[in-house]
């Protein structure tokens, strides 16, 4: 997320970035879905009081990304930002094609980008292809062709920064255009 970061700020989109309370205790086990959507408020208010009234964004990687989702789908017309752009959204846990983590995109009314690998083991991608469908004009996808979840792709020696970089700026460019 880093290189995604630099992306964003080539791309003249200031970020903020924070954990959520499991990672800075160092535990590997992530908090219950209350605790991670309340952390979600906290960084999008201290991001509202931060942004002096220009447009906000919120996006993740992963988990990151579909609280954020959830968040959305909760509060509705009330939700701080006016986008979501998801890192690589965990559909599914890997083998679980058949239980997806879905139901809440619908209510989401914020337009929303999908960065996903095509060979993403959380994201059968032709589920994600037809979920993108599903939510018509509101959703995107940008498929990292042979990205996993961390965007590798299988015999390409690349750093993680400089694809996240990539990502990043592939983000900036939609939030540019759907925030204008």
């Amino acid at each position: 997320m880093t290189g995604a970061a630099e992306g964003l700020a080539e791309g003249d989109v200031s970020t903020m970035r924070f954990n959520f309370p499991f990672v800075e205790e160092g535990r590997r086990s992530p908090d219950r879905p209350p605790v991670l959507l309340q952390a979600w408020r906290e960084a999008l208010e201290e991001a509202r009081r931060r942004s002096e009234g220009l447009p906000i964004a919120a996006g993740g990687k992963s988990l990151g990304g579909r609280m954020a989702s959830m968040l959305a789908a909760e509060d509705k017309g009330g939700f701080a930002a006016g986008a979501l752009i998801f890192f690589g959204y965990p559909l599914h846990a890997p083998g679980k094609s058949d239980q997806p983590r879905d139901a809440h995109l619908p209510d989401v009314t914020v337009p929303m980008l999908f960065i996903q690998g095509t060979d993403d083991a959380f994201a059968r991608f032709d589920l994600i292809e037809g979920l993108v469908r599903r939510l018509g004009s509101r959703a995107r996808l940008h498929a990292v062709k042979g990205g996993d979840h961390s965007f590798r792709v299988r015999g390409a020696r690349r750093p993680d920064a400089e694809t996240g970089k990539d990502l990043g700026a592939v983000a900036a460019e939609f939030i540019r255009e759907v925030l204008a």
